[in-house]
């Protein structure tokens, strides 16, 4: 694969969509780590990726939230009609809900379901950082489903090696607001592409988190490193590929959502 093109965002110009009276849902597009603007905050930094209705959400937000060793607690709140994920880039992740704490690590994923409140805070040493995932829609049918924190500890992932790497499955089931959610790391061998590229109607995002990748999109390859974020919108065909010395891993999370419900 040659010719890799270099971009924060591709296909579309969001620009041009935030002079429309209603916004048009988010276009596929790719954000190399380095080149998403760095804002500082009282406790640390912060990359925004995006912020932005899709075809499935009122509104979808990926940011990446550096915590210095000596940060203060940061609440969360999710309202009625918001999920969201909490994906730990590096550093030890602390987690105090309900008069209980959790600590995890580099990789570790936490589900947040919606009505949740809670306290993130840096329980390691050095600086923490971790990905702030959160959607947004009309809430489903179901008030039932993970009314408490949904914790996936990176260390106690199963990996099943495969001819082209491997995989660590986490999760394949309902929450709230969403008829399914998908998570799962895939790492790939250094050459190895994980498919042809495909096309599939739910939305996706991919996280890279070792290596360099090549991601293929509508036809386009864009090469991109680790702590890239890739979205994916229903329907485009899309393939990743590594092309960087030694292995690379990535999470890849799907969702369906809950028919009948908005957007």
């Amino acid at each position: 694969m040659k010719n890799y093109r270099w971009l924060v965002f591709t296909l579309l110009a969001l620009a041009t969509m935030e002079s429309t009276a209603q916004q048009m849902p988010m276009p596929s597009a790719v954000y190399e780590w380095d080149m998403v603007p760095v804002e500082k905050t009282p406790n640390g930094i912060e990359r925004a990726f995006f912020n932005w209705p899709t075809q499935s959400f009122d509104n979808f937000r990926i940011s990446a939230i550096t915590l210095a060793s000596n940060s203060v607690r940061q609440m969360v709140h999710h309202g009625i009609a918001e999920e969201g994920l909490l994906l730990v880039k590096e550093g030890r992740l602390g987690l105090a809900s309900d008069s209980k704490e959790n600590v995890v690590g580099s990789r570790s994923i936490v589900l947040v379901p919606r009505m949740a409140s809670l306290e993130i805070f840096n329980a390691g040493d050095g600086a923490l950082t971790f990905y702030s995932i959160q959607w947004r829609t009309a809430p489903g049918a179901s008030d039932s489903v993970f009314h408490g924190l949904k914790i996936f500890d990176y260390e106690k992932l199963s990996f099943n090696k495969n001819e082209k790497g491997g995989r660590r499955a986490i999760m394949r089931a309902p929450t709230a607001l969403l008829e399914e959610l998908e998570m799962h790391i895939t790492t790939l061998n250094e050459g190895e592409k994980s498919h042809d590229p495909h096309q599939h109607p739910d939305e996706e995002i991919i996280i890279v988190l070792q290596g360099k990748v090549a991601e293929m999109v509508n036809g386009t390859a864009y090469a991109l490193g680790t702590g890239s974020v890739i979205f994916l919108k229903s329907m485009d065909f899309h393939g990743i590929h590594n092309i960087g010395s030694g292995q690379c891993e990535y999470y890849a999370i799907r969702w369906k959502k809950t028919p009948g419900h908005s957007p």
